[in-house]
């Protein structure tokens, strides 16, 4: 018998894909993978995303930022979240009015992935000045920076009400943490601003990360699809990593079974995501600050327009 948190995301699954059209089983899923925290029944989920999907193409035009194919995940996760799509614009917008008047770095996608983890972190248009001085104290030095994880990061401690000194203080806590733990260098610096927001016991993450360690190496081929980045942001969201890997273990199975196929650039973000709902963990701030699906989408939809690109200049 399935795990009750994969009936439910096949069940959103199938609902999203009603409103997603033709061709939109991508955004169907990674919709289900961003609500699943969600406590809404699943018509009146649908009934609001859509209200919100429909304010965000009003207030946007076609080549503005989030594109038409992200969107619905947008609309899905201000829902879950509780927020409105007009709050969501008018912070993206403020956040683009700020940068100009203070100079510095552009924001990735327009400011959008920025904005919507502040708005769905109970954030408002108010805090855009806090929010650069935040992403300034966190920012890795540019050789080894990761824009959006640093620029979603910096949105939701702000909305949480840190600020520059202790944001940069926790970031320095939860490097320690890790490389402690036995976190590979180079991949703390991929999860290190994931990890951040849970603010884990040290002591619980060192054995959930060893735990989950174990459990990824007895399934072949687990590391390679959900990464030691991704089993060390798993393991800050758990308390118990022996069950954290049975429950991946169980997510990653359930993910091949779908079909159609999801591509392994999405499946292993969707079974950590599976994964750590399995073992009772709720994403902290809401489902934007959960960014697997928003930054698995934004990346399969960049491949798959790539992709199709590819194939039309190779046909004529």
């Amino acid at each position: 018998m399935a795990h009750a948190v994969i009936e439910r995301f096949q069940e959103l699954e199938e609902a999203f894909a009603g409103i997603a059209g033709r061709g939109g089983r991508l955004q169907a899923r990674f919709c289900a993978a961003a609500a699943l925290d969600c406590d809404l029944a699943t018509d009146t989920l649908i009934r609001r995303t859509e209200r919100e999907l429909e304010a965000l193409n009003a207030g946007l035009s076609r080549w503005r930022t989030p594109g038409p194919q992200m969107r619905l995940v947008y609309a899905t996760a201000l829902t879950t979240a509780g927020r409105d799509a007009g709050l969501f614009l008018n912070t993206k917008d403020t956040l683009k009015e700020t940068r100009k008047q203070r100079g510095g770095r552009s924001l990735q996608d327009g400011g959008a992935c920025a904005a919507l983890v502040l708005v769905a972190s109970g954030g408002y248009p108010s805090h855009s000045g806090m929010f650069y001085d935040i992403l300034a104290a966190i920012a890795a030095p540019w050789w080894r920076r990761s824009p959006q994880q640093e620029e979603a990061c910096a949105a939701a401690l702000t909305a949480s009400g840190e600020t520059p000194d202790t944001a940069g203080d926790l970031m320095s806590r939860t490097r320690i943490m890790m490389d402690a733990a036995g976190v590979p260098g180079r991949h703390i610096d991929k999860a290190v601003y994931d990890v951040a927001l849970s603010d884990p016991d040290p002591d619980i993450y060192a054995r959930s990360w060893t735990a989950l360690n174990v459990a990824a190496r007895s399934q072949r081929g687990l590391v390679r699809h959900s990464g030691y980045d991704g089993l060390a942001i798993l393991a800050s969201q758990v308390e118990d990593g022996s069950e954290a890997g049975d429950a991946l273990i169980a997510a990653t199975e359930a993910v091949k079974a779908m079909r159609p196929r999801v591509s392994s650039m999405a499946a292993g973000r969707l079974a950590l995501r599976l994964a750590g709902s399995m073992c009772g963990s709720r994403s902290p701030g809401g489902a934007a600050r959960d960014l697997s699906a928003i930054y698995a989408m934004q990346a399969a939809v960049i491949a798959a327009t790539t992709a199709s690109a590819a194939a039309v200049v190779a046909a004529s």
